[in-house]
């Protein structure tokens, strides 16, 4: 294709594309997000899975406590300690809806997992730690 056709043809592309993007001069607005989530508070139940090496582990204590400090989330001293079940599963029941919780598996003498979570992650899938 020659060079003056290929020429006219873009301009003639952008002749009618600046138009088109002058046509809706008021900006888009993006509605803001919902802060609408709470507690739920028929959820006072959570679920820690254990797994070592990625395979479900029985029999390991899996302690559960309040944060010591809502600043910088660490467990706090165990209120609880329940050992996981076949399944690698523990389930600690009558938690507070809304509360930040801690859990701390103990692997051996010298390795643990742990992790704090707020009700929006404990309330609505299992906690999981291990390796």
């Amino acid at each position: 294709m020659p060079k003056r056709v290929m020429i006219l043809l873009a301009a003639l592309s952008l002749a009618l594309a600046i138009p088109a993007c002058n046509k809706n001069t008021t900006p888009a607005t993006t509605p803001a997000p919902s802060s609408s989530f709470t507690p739920n508070p028929m959820i006072s139940t959570a679920t820690v899975s254990v797994t070592v090496q990625q395979s479900p582990a029985a029999g390991i204590p899996v302690q559960a406590s309040t944060p010591q400090s809502s600043s910088s989330p660490r467990p706090g001293t165990p209120f609880i300690t329940l050992k996981t079940r076949k399944n690698g599963d523990a389930k600690f029941q009558n938690l507070k809806p809304g509360q930040t919780y801690c859990w701390v598996a103990i692997l051996s003498p010298s390795q643990s997992s742990s992790t704090c979570a707020g009700w929006e992650i404990w309330q609505f899938g299992p906690i999981v730690l291990g390796t």
